[in-house]
């Protein structure tokens, strides 16, 4: 019997979010996981995906690979396909050309290996490429690629930001925030003040990702408006953006009589602080001229 096999749909949804929105770093679930991928269920199969982003685990790779290409349910090939944008990031923050030397080998022990990092590369792109592929399928494997700041990965952005479907749009502008690369930055700009919701909202919070100062002001603006979603959503990326002038301007919101304002604004201090901690500040408060700027 599989782990799970005597649970019932609710309470194997209950596990499994407890498992995705947990903080219990010190269980192995990823063998759970691997089981529950194989569940009659869509919305099992959808959780399992998700938690199954902390385990970028080779062994996984053949199954995502099918399930993204094949599975029942539309809604549970775009989740395996967020899933292998993992390894997407974990090839990108490897060194494979570097030579460790005598240390090779105990440097390498947690690498994922490159001829997997170029299976999912190669597989993501041939995704994308596929125009009998559903949109979903072919957007979302464009976010998973966007960890890739490479000339071939940006063509694919450009090209789903000149899409006429809204969703792909969304999908380019998500990716731009992740890249963080200058060259994206008149877009984000421009989008934030689109006059469709679901283009400014994602411009809002890939903003924010990017640390793109530029536009701070006009978030400002917007964590002012009458829309509750939008609003949160512009304090957050704020804090994520920072400076001397944020930081008191998400002062003042902590005190604001809304209590969804004050809680958010408190959250995007604490990211603010975080992140300014992170950095190494010379005697000035300024960063050191060897460092690279966000």
């Amino acid at each position: 019997m599989k782990n799970g096999e005597h649970l019932t749909k609710e309470e194997k949804i209950g596990f499994l979010t407890h498992v995705v929105e947990g903080e219990d770093y010190s269980t192995d679930y990823w063998p759970v996981l691997r089981d529950y991928l194989e569940d009659k269920d869509a919305q099992v199969r959808s959780l399992a995906l998700d938690g199954l982003w902390d385990y970028p685990a080779p062994e996984l790779i053949a199954p995502l690979f099918e399930i993204a290409r094949n599975d029942p349910s539309q809604k549970v090939r775009p989740k395996a396909i967020v899933t292998l944008g993992r390894y997407i990031y974990e090839g990108n923050m490897a060194v494979y050309d570097f030579d460790w030397g005598a240390m090779e080998e105990l440097m390498r022990e947690d690498e994922l290996p490159e001829e997997d990092f170029l299976r999912v590369k190669d597989f993501l792109l041939e995704l994308v490429r596929d125009e009998g592929q559903p949109l979903d399928s072919r957007r979302f494997a464009i976010e998973a690629l966007s960890f890739l700041n490479e000339p071939e990965v940006q063509d694919l952005i450009e090209a789903a930001y000149a899409h006429p479907d809204v969703n792909m749009k969304v999908s380019a502008i998500f990716a731009m925030g992740r890249q963080g690369d200058q060259r994206w930055a008149d877009s984000l700009l421009k989008e934030l003040d689109s006059e469709v919701k679901e283009l400014q909202y994602e411009a809002v919070r890939s903003a924010g990702e990017a640390c793109l100062d530029k536009a701070a002001p006009r978030l400002k603006d917007l964590a002012l408006v009458d829309d509750k979603n939008l609003q949160l959503e512009a304090i957050w990326a704020l804090g994520k953006i920072g400076g001397e002038s944020v930081s008191e301007f998400l002062y003042d919101l902590a005190d604001d009589e809304d209590g969804e304002v004050r809680e958010m604004a408190e959250a995007a201090l604490e990211e603010l602080n975080l992140w300014s901690e992170a950095l190494e500040w010379d005697e000035f408060g300024q960063l050191g001229e060897d460092d690279e700027s966000w």
